[in-house]
């Protein structure tokens, strides 16, 4: 059996096309997967930026057009140009990337770490992990908390929206309990509007030109929709203001922040404008108890800490390529664990039986010494039949390598000699 994988991600596919895979229910397509052709053991990575099929198969290439032609139906078109297939060793080696954030969009996130159990945690509890893929999977979350733990690839924010958030954190100490003000409803505010409400604040206040989308907002949010010509006394209850609007001129004013602040007792305002160009007014940042920050700053923050993360990658991967060979160890232990069980399932059976005869002809009245002589060399005969005919074909073929490898595993001295010797000769199987 083989670890055999395909991958559709935004390295190689449109993000289009990986939202339609996407919008397949996890577990369907987990249980799509188990019934194809050769598969032994299943799980389904899904995220918004990619759709992965791990698979154990014991035929590699029946299982890849199965896979292809599974994809191939579920967005119905001939994807085989979006999917990347990946075997043994490189399957692996591509999951411990994944789950330490280094295929990640953007460089060493958290998110991916979270989804990789998830997708262990479904096939496990629909019986579609086995001892190969259980293992793998076990060691892919090993390794992402190892390099979360170790380095600082994922440390400090790599976009604008999470820059944003870490501003403000780091302005205030904390969020939790904080009044926090979203001016705009459009995409940017509302990715960093959800960061934001993550972190605990006590109330999120959402005001926009059109009010209805300041509604929908506020309501995502579990906030309060603030109509926009009531700006001032919302700005003097809040301690972070999180500007994003889509306008070409500024929405935020100075007066009406000095307004504001004469309001707060003293209190600081954190002000963070992501709009381009800039909707905030920048005189803003000379008002006494303003701690204002704009798209340039966040982006150059961004920036740096993107390249922080880079220089880790080469840590990452040592210890990725440390945790993958150790894997591989394992599997080879596991490979000679069950060839042993087999052999001593095989011959105890051989024994067994050999057993039984003996004691039938005890019971017949044949001596024990003679029962016990040709007991033993029944038994050496029924050992020896099989890996002597294929020692017979090795010298025949001229696999001396065969050869040396029964002396070393037999510890049988002068194997290295055999191919020169007459061909010994077939044991013969003792009368009865």
């Amino acid at each position: 059996m083989a670890i055999l994988s395909a991958h559709v991600t935004h390295q190689n596919a449109a993000m289009a096309d990986i939202e339609r895979l996407g919008r397949e229910d996890p577990e369907t397509l987990l249980s799509s997967v188990s019934r194809l052709p050769g598969v032994r053991e299943c799980a389904v990575l899904s995220t918004c930026n990619r759709v992965e099929l791990y698979t154990v198969t014991d035929d590699i290439e029946m299982t890849r057009r199965a896979m292809q032609g599974l994809i191939d139906g579920l967005l119905s078109f001939d994807a085989s140009s979006l999917v990347r297939f990946l075997d043994g060793r490189e399957s692996v080696h591509h999951l411990l990337r994944v789950a330490s954030g280094l295929e990640s969009m953007v460089l060493g996130e958290d998110q991916i770490q979270g989804q990789v159990r998830e997708a262990f945690e479904l096939a496990a509890r629909r019986g579609h992990l086995g001892p190969v893929l259980s293992m793998v999977l076990r060691k892919a979350i090993e390794v992402g908390k190892r390099v979360r733990a170790e380095t600082a690839l994922n440390k400090g924010a790599a976009s604008v929206g999470s820059a944003a958030v870490e501003l403000a954190e780091s302005k205030l100490g904390s969020l939790e309990d904080r009044n926090v003000l979203v001016i705009g409803a459009g995409e940017m505010a509302t990715l960093i509007a959800r960061h934001l409400a993550g972190k605990g604040p006590r109330t999120v206040f959402v005001s926009n030109r059109t009010h209805a989308k300041a509604v929908e907002l506020a309501w995502e949010l579990h906030g309060r929709a603030v109509r926009f010509d009531s700006l001032v006394p919302c700005l003097a209850r809040s301690d972070v203001v999180l500007c994003a609007t889509a306008a070409a001129h500024p929405v935020l004013t100075a007066p009406q922040v000095e307004e504001a602040m004469s309001q707060r007792d003293g209190r600081k305002l954190v002000v963070i404008d992501v709009s381009f160009p800039r909707n905030v007014d920048p005189a803003v940042a000379a008002v006494p108890g303003v701690q204002y920050c704009d798209i340039d700053g966040l982006r150059e923050r961004a920036a740096e800490n993107m390249a922080r993360r880079r220089a880790e990658v080469r840590a990452v991967e040592r210890i990725i390529a440390a945790e993958l060979d150790a894997l591989e160890a394992r599997f080879r232990e596991m490979r000679a664990d069950e060839l042993i069980s087999l052999l001593y399932l095989k011959y105890n059976l051989l024994k067994e039986r050999e057993v039984r005869k003996a004691l039938n002809r005890i019971a017949a009245g044949r001596t024990v010494d003679e029962v016990l002589e040709d007991f033993g060399s029944s038994l050496t005969y029924k050992f020896l039949s099989e890996p002597t005919a294929a020692l017979k074909e090795a010298s025949k073929e001229g696999d001396l390598a065969l050869l040396s490898a029964v002396g070393e595993v037999f510890k049988v001295e002068g194997v290295s000699d055999v191919p020169k010797r007459a061909a010994p000769k077939s044991a013969s199987e003792p009368g009865h």
